[in-house]
């Protein structure tokens, strides 16, 4: 009991007090009721005595927690402020309109109003990384009293915001998608009048599917999100937005064999350059470029003309010039005609060749001399091989004679006279030398 008369404020305390005064079982009713209420929403902090209760207070800087449609605790919030806040999507006090508060201690640090004609982008998107969170991004016209105007960028922890749903009973215990909360999220947004769109986590059989890539601006590095309708460039200060209707061109330049950059030109003639893009992300960018029939206005086809018209001179080189193969087999038949490369043949009396040669060969300096003296020199080889060739030959027959001749004498001294046929020499003129019975070329 003293826990929850500590919470209120003098005035309510009082008459609380009263009638547990008139009727002292109520003491149990008030109870439950107070700790029910902090059940359901515990996600916002305890009431404060400062705090008032229904229309007591028209005050924008705290809200009534049974006009929450629905509400976080404790987000990271990155833009357009750096803090640990409660997210809240809830009904204004006064007109009861929907409006979307990022809380502190209960009091408002932003709220926008109006949120279907307010908000003009809403979109989870993947934090590049870390697989366990999720942004969301929201853009929008104004905020209550102007305060802020950078979009409203958010970190959400996968775990934690499903601890937080099952706790206040939204999702089962045993459900540990995530996607189960962004389809809640987005439900509630649609009765609050405005869409949260989801390309990268649920709507996977889109035609058109989303992605993103890491890549610089300057000195700064950031993620480059192509989204079905829009380009995002964050997530440090400033964060750029693009609707792709409204990009006029892109260009691809810096173009080397791992990265390149890419040039984009809105239709204001606004240059932003997005740089070391990842070679595989090409195709990519390229297909989303297409589809969304952006004017690619880069240096790519030039340099592919280019590219081909070396290829052409090249191919004209091949034809046009021949090999160094080629040329060195056109200049052997042309300075060695009538002969064998080899040395294998050559044409012994070859006069008119010889002829040729000495005309070819003929010049001013002097040259025609050392041509008939390298002649003669090649003449006078070839007769001395001719006379090796018939040394050679000779010897061989002198060694056959000089075989056979051995070979009878053996044939006298070992044999039987009587058995071996011999002539014998029937003139008495004593002649012996010449009637040896062997005869000789």
């Amino acid at each position: 009991m003293d826990s929850l008369l500590n919470n209120l404020d003098p005035e309510l305390r009082n008459s609380v007090l009263s009638i547990v005064k008139k009727v002292p079982e109520s003491v149990s009713i008030f109870q439950k009721v107070y700790d029910a209420g902090r059940t359901s929403n515990n996600e916002f902090e305890p009431l404060r005595k400062s705090q008032k209760l229904g229309n007591e207070s028209t005050s924008e800087e705290s809200i009534d927690r049974s006009s929450v449609i629905f509400g976080l605790n404790d987000v990271s919030v990155l833009s357009p402020l750096r803090k640990k806040l409660n997210l809240a999507l809830h009904l204004s006090r006064g007109d009861k309109t929907p409006t979307l508060s990022l809380l502190r201690d209960g009091r408002q640090e932003l709220a926008i109003r109006d949120l279907g004609k307010n908000i003009t982008m809403a979109v989870f998107l993947p934090v590049a990384e870390k697989m366990g969170n999720v942004y969301l991004f929201i853009t929008y016209t104004k905020s209550v009293d102007d305060k802020y105007g950078d979009p409203i960028l958010i970190t959400l922890n996968k775990e934690s915001v499903l601890q937080q749903f099952k706790q206040n009973g939204i999702i089962e215990n045993e459900i540990g998608e995530f996607t189960k909360c962004i389809e809640y999220m987005r439900k509630q947004a649609i009765l609050a009048g405005f869409r949260i769109t989801d390309p990268f986590f649920t709507n996977s059989s889109q035609q058109s599917p989303s992605f993103h890539v890491e890549c610089h601006r300057g000195t700064k590095e950031g993620t480059l999100y192509f989204l079905p309708e829009h380009l995002i460039f964050g997530f440090k200060k400033p964060i750029l937005v693009f609707q792709s209707s409204d990009i006029e061109s892109i260009t691809y330049t810096s173009i080397t064999r791992l990265t390149f950059n890419v040039n984009l030109v809105t239709k204001e003639d606004e240059k932003f350059e997005f740089s070391m893009i990842d070679q595989s992300e090409y195709n990519k960018i390229d297909d989303y470029v297409k589809r969304k029939q952006v004017t690619d206005k880069s240096m790519s086809e030039e340099l592919k003309a280019k590219s081909n018209y070396k290829n052409q001179q090249a191919a004209q080189g091949e034809n046009n010039e021949p090999s160094a193969l080629k040329e060195a087999a056109q200049l052997m038949e042309g300075g060695n005609e009538g002969g064998n490369l080899n040395g294998a043949e050559f044409d012994d009396d070859d006069d008119e060749n010889d002829a040729n040669f000495e005309e070819e060969s003929g010049s001013s300096d002097g040259s025609d001399e050392s041509g008939e003296e390298e002649m003669n020199d090649e003449t006078a080889d070839r007769e001395a091989m001719r006379e090796e060739q018939h040394d050679e030959q000779h010897e061989m027959e002198d060694a056959e004679a000089e075989e056979a001749e051995d070979l009878e004498q053996e044939q006298d001294g070992g044999g039987d006279a009587d058995d071996i046929p011999i002539e014998l020499d029937d003139d008495d003129d004593g002649d012996d030398d010449e009637g040896s019975g062997v005869e000789y070329d």
